[in-house]
């Protein structure tokens, strides 16, 4: 039992950056996927993702920011943050409408594929961003 609590901990110092990426992810994720459902309600699907699309980037920003890339907050960052988001929107919107109109996914679990193709390029471009170019390439070095 002790070899798995090393292993656990070693893991977890090794990858912390990535971890806490991912769990603040899948808490952002759940939560904006919960309101899509609630938009989509009220609203088309297309609009129902993008106010939940904008509400998570938002969240996302100051979650990345000060848990998981320990970096100051900057109105610059903040500005440029949603370009990240932006690339990854324009390439979910298409993947949505594809996932549902040719493949005939319904609208609530489209999403959901969406976002498995997606996430890899945010960690990385979010990273960029928020550390800068010479920060993110030390962190690389010392994984």
């Amino acid at each position: 039992m002790a070899e798995v609590g090393k292993l656990i901990k070693n893991v977890w110092q090794k990858h912390k950056q990535v971890l806490l990426w991912a769990l603040g992810g899948g808490v952002n994720t759940l939560l904006t996927y919960g309101l899509y459902l609630a938009f989509n309600l009220i609203m088309v699907y297309p609009i129902a993702y993008s106010a939940s699309y904008v509400i998570g980037i938002v969240l996302s920003f100051f979650y990345n920011s000060l848990v998981v890339f320990h970096s100051p907050l900057s109105f610059k960052k903040f500005a440029l943050f949603p370009m990240v988001y932006l690339v990854q929107y324009l390439l979910s919107l298409g993947l949505l409408t594809v996932f549902v109109q040719f493949f005939m996914v319904s609208e609530t679990l489209a999403p959901i594929f969406v976002l498995a193709i997606s996430l890899p390029v945010t960690y990385l471009l979010s990273k960029l961003i928020l550390k800068g170019k010479d920060r993110a390439a030390e962190d690389e070095l010392q994984q």
